[in-house]
């Protein structure tokens, strides 16, 4: 199974989720992202064993599929297998501390999750060594907003970054806000749509469509 990988020096924008199904929100913002912060490419990485979430209905390999068949030809995205191979819950700590090794110290690192992850970055393990080995870039979301009160508002206080050329002066250490697009859609509402038996065409690439049919995925 190949996995992307980067060249040294060259700066590291990751996204992670169980992307079950990848769907057009998850590949809309990842673009936006690889844009804003002006990386070669941008590594989505699907979870293989998520530690806060119900063990996905669709195995790491086959959303791995329907992620590489969702990216298609966008040079923007990369599909990435590096948390699929562990034994056991995935943490995003091991894989910040696995792509450091491959990487330059003095390579920005960014790890790209939304608000709604931020409100819970708490309960993570390890979740304040995290910008030990990268800078975070939070994505707004509708009706989250950043903490403002207890230990995990008292973390970000000091990283925040609005600058974003200040951000990609040093490769750890930084939290940035962002609005990016949202789009209505979400993984939950496509395997709704096809236990129920309805159409799920504009909501994910119909090479995705087309996977999720011929393998009777969430069915």
């Amino acid at each position: 199974m190949a996995t992307g990988r980067f060249v040294n020096n060259m700066s590291v924008a990751i996204f992670g989720g169980t992307f079950n199904p990848v769907h057009n929100g998850h590949l809309r913002i990842a673009t936006e992202l690889a844009e804003l912060l002006d990386v070669d490419n941008l590594r989505m990485i699907p979870c293989a064993l998520p530690a806060h979430r119900e063990q996905p209905n669709a195995t790491a390999e086959q959303r791995l599929e329907m992620l590489r068949l969702g990216i298609g030809e966008n040079t923007r995205l990369l599909a990435d297998d590096i948390e699929l191979g562990r034994d056991g819950p995935t943490y995003t700590i091991d894989t910040l501390r696995e792509i450091r090794m491959q990487i330059d110290d003095s390579t920005p690192l960014y790890l790209c999750i939304g608000m709604d992850v931020l409100a819970t970055l708490d309960s993570w393990r390890d979740w304040q060594k995290l910008t030990d080995y990268c800078h975070l870039v939070v994505s707004s979301r509708p009706e989250y907003q950043i903490p403002e009160t207890g230990p995990l508002a008292e973390w970000i206080k000091p990283r925040l970054c609005d600058d974003l050329h200040q951000l990609k002066q040093s490769s750890t250490g930084k939290l940035h806000l962002c609005n990016l697009t949202m789009l209505a859609i979400s993984s939950t509402a496509i395997r709704d749509k096809i236990s129920n038996s309805e159409a799920i065409n504009f909501l994910t690439p119909a090479a995705v469509v087309n996977c999720i049919q011929q393998q009777h995925l969430y069915e």
